[in-house]
C-alpha cells in the first residue's frame, strides 16, 4: 500500500507531466491556428478598407463624372455647329472634316470615361 508521501509525489509527477505535455501542445496549436486567425483578420480588414476607400473616393468620382458630362455637352455642341456649317457652307475643307472626326473620337472617349467612372461608383 502506498503512503501519503508516495501518493503526493505521484500526483506531483502526473501534474508536471501534464504541464509539460500541454506546454508542448500550445505552440503546435498556435502554429495551426495562427494562419487561420490571420487570414480571417486580413479578410475583415480588407473589406473594411475597401468600404472606407469607396466612401472617401465617391465624391471625387462624382465630380469627375460631372466634369466629363460638361465636356461631353460642349463637344456635342461643337459637333452640331460643324455639321450645320458643313451643310450650309460651300467652303468646307479637309481640315474641317478632320476636326469633325477628331471631335467624334473625343466624344466617344469622354463617354467611355464617364461610363467607366459610373461603373466603378456602383461596385
Amino acid at each position: 500500500m502506498a503512503t501519503k508521501q508516495e501518493i503526493k509525489e505521484r500526483g506531483i509527477r502526473i501534474g508536471v507531466n501534464q504541464l509539460v505535455t500541454y506546454a508542448t501542445l500550445v505552440p503546435i496549436f498556435w502554429f495551426i491556428a495562427q494562419p487561420i486567425l490571420v487570414s480571417a483578420l486580413a479578410e475583415e480588414m480588407q473589406d473594411s478598407i475597401k468600404q472606407t476607400v469607396a466612401a472617401e473616393v465617391s465624391p471625387i468620382s462624382n465630380a469627375f463624372v460631372a466634369l466629363l458630362q460638361r465636356d461631353i455637352n460642349a463637344t456635342k455642341k461643337d459637333i452640331a455647329a460643324l455639321k450645320f456649317r458643313q451643310r450650309q457652307a460651300t467652303d468646307w475643307t479637309a481640315e474641317d472634316a478632320a476636326y469633325l472626326a477628331d471631335l467624334d473620337i473625343q466624344l466617344d472617349a469622354l463617354e467611355e470615361a464617364k461610363d467607366a467612372l459610373q461603373a466603378n461608383n456602383t461596385t
